[in-house]
């Protein structure tokens, strides 16, 4: 460019109130003003990047988006935690014994890559679980109210103490607050309010539920008819069973002396076959059991319900692995009543560490039970007298604090000479001591009182519980049964053990 056109340019310039230093001012900062601009929007992107972060491991997704829609009734994330939770919670209460030894699932691993089926994981079951739940409160709630029932007394100081419970529980298990509690239990945004909802609403489903089951009213024919077409499942059958196990190199010895010991026993008795055993074989003894037929081996159900059975019969059964000799020795259709009995257990000390209790320390807490016994006659010899020595020496866990008390004993429910004894009592009143030596937790000295009687026949109360159940089991059935359920959003259910 010649020196003239630089002149005429920078006149330009000057007159448009702008020379060479000014542009490049300009142009810097129209260059700052980008970058600023850049690191604005970047910015922007961060905190909302941040802010999804934060939303979604905090509460507040769980606590409003939908987990569950039951009937046009929409349930947050956070509630649907709180039944998923609540189902495996309850699953592990029944079969935690099993689970830490590795049946059912791992719970080292997400139940979201364990199958219970073919086309079910363990976390599409509790989902499941907790979806019926669900309906299932919300229909029983909802029957409840629409026909006024109010929660009893009784109930209400369930939920009451349920409550009190819930508002300590997180201090004695080291938590930080019951919110810190309730999350780790339950799942992200189950809170105190929600708990205590649902925790009412369950209770209240479950009362108004016992309410209808107990309304179920029914003839003394209607029962003794229904127990009648239902025989095989509520009668008792006592048998007798030895047994053996045909390992892979059996050569067919085990099965031909099972059949010889069939063929000798067979049209005998008990103490017969037990001497047959005895004298025989070398392995553990006979074994006695009275079974309700709806509970029996299927290996042998069938030959035992026989009306054709007759005490003493003896037949053998093969399984896959084992043989067995079978022997039927009464049925018992319950047609008679109950006992009601109190009891004082003085267990006998195990004081050499040896599996089997010895006869002297059998005789030791028979003699102490004969004590306590004598301690009880020489005072006001009441059942309320005996009560209170119950609770005050009494080694059975399962009476020691209810006066030693069992109602609605049936024939067969307790050992062997606390049963005799109680069947054979006449009046209300008796007394007297039963010495168990047999092993296991009830060996020892039993000192007993006998209350009396129920008014029903055992064979009813089998059945009108059975009608009961049956019915109530098909009113929530068909209470549920048209309501629509779905779930949603369960990515974000923070509870997957």
């Amino acid at each position: 460019m010649s020196a003239s056109k630089d002149k005429i340019n920078r006149k330009q310039l000057r007159e448009a109130g702008q020379d060479k230093h000014q542009l490049a001012q300009q142009q810097a900062e129209a260059a700052h003003r980008r970058t600023r601009t850049k690191y604005i929007l970047v910015a922007a992107v961060v905190v909302v990047l941040f802010a999804f972060i934060f939303l979604y491991n905090s509460a507040l997704p769980s606590r409003y988006l939908t987990g569950a829609t039951i009937d046009g009734q929409d349930y947050s994330v956070a509630e649907l935690n709180y039944y998923y939770s609540t189902s495996y919670q309850n699953f592990y209460s029944s079969y935690g014994q099993y689970i830490q030894y590795g049946l059912f699932f791992d719970t080292s691993k997400s139940l979201a890559d364990q199958a219970y089926s073919e086309d079910q994981t363990w976390r599409e079951y509790f989902l499941d679980q907790a979806l019926a739940n669900m309906k299932q409160v919300q229909a029983l709630c909802t029957a409840g109210e629409a026909e006024g029932f109010e929660l009893p007394e009784e109930y209400q100081s369930q939920y009451d103490e349920a409550v009190a419970d819930l508002e300590t529980t997180w201090q004695t298990n080291g938590y930080s607050s019951l919110g810190q509690f309730l999350n780790m239990v339950y799942g992200k945004g189950v809170d105190e309010a929600l708990v205590k909802r649902e925790m009412y609403r369950g209770v209240y489903a479950s009362a108004y539920a016992e309410h209808v089951y107990d309304s179920y009213e029914y003839t003394p024919q209607e029962l003794a008819d229904y127990y009648a077409e239902n025989a095989d499942r509520f009668d008792f059958i006592s048998y007798a069973t030895y047994s053996a196990v045909i390992g892979e190199e059996d050569d067919g010895s085990t099965k031909t002396a099972f059949e010889t010991m069939v063929n000798e026993v067979d049209g005998t008795d008990e103490d017969s076959f037990a001497v047959y055993v005895d004298k025989n074989f070398d392995g553990d003894e006979i074994k006695t059991s009275s079974t309700q037929g709806g509970s029996l081996s299927e290996n042998y159900s069938e030959w035992l319900l026989d009306d054709a059975r007759q005490a003493g019969d003896c037949t053998l059964v093969e399984t896959d692995s084992s043989v067995y000799a079978v022997m039927f020795l009464g049925r018992e259709n319950n047609q008679y009543s109950t006992r009601a009995f109190r009891h004082i257990l003085i267990k006998a000390e195990d004081n050499d560490g040896d599996e089997v209790t010895s006869a002297e320390e059998i005789q030791a807490a028979v003699e102490r039970a004969e004590e306590i016994y004598n301690e009880w006659k020489s005072g006001e010899a009441t059942e309320g007298s005996f009560a209170e020595l119950a609770n005050q020496y009494s080694d059975d866990t399962g009476s020691n604090t209810n006066g030693g008390l069992y109602e609605d004993v049936y024939k067969n429910q307790m050992v062997a000479p606390v049963n005799d004894w109680l069947f054979a009592a006449s009046e209300p009143g008796d007394s007297g001591v039963v010495e168990y030596n047999e092993g296991g937790s009830y060996a020892g000295g039993h000192v007993m009182y006998y209350v009396g009687e129920s008014d029903e026949l055992y064979a009813d109360e089998l059945a009108e519980s059975d009608l009961r159940s049956t019915t109530a089991t098909a009113w929530l059935e068909e209470l549920t049964g048209a309501m629509e359920a779905m779930l949603s959003n369960t990515g974000i259910a923070a509870k997957n053990y």
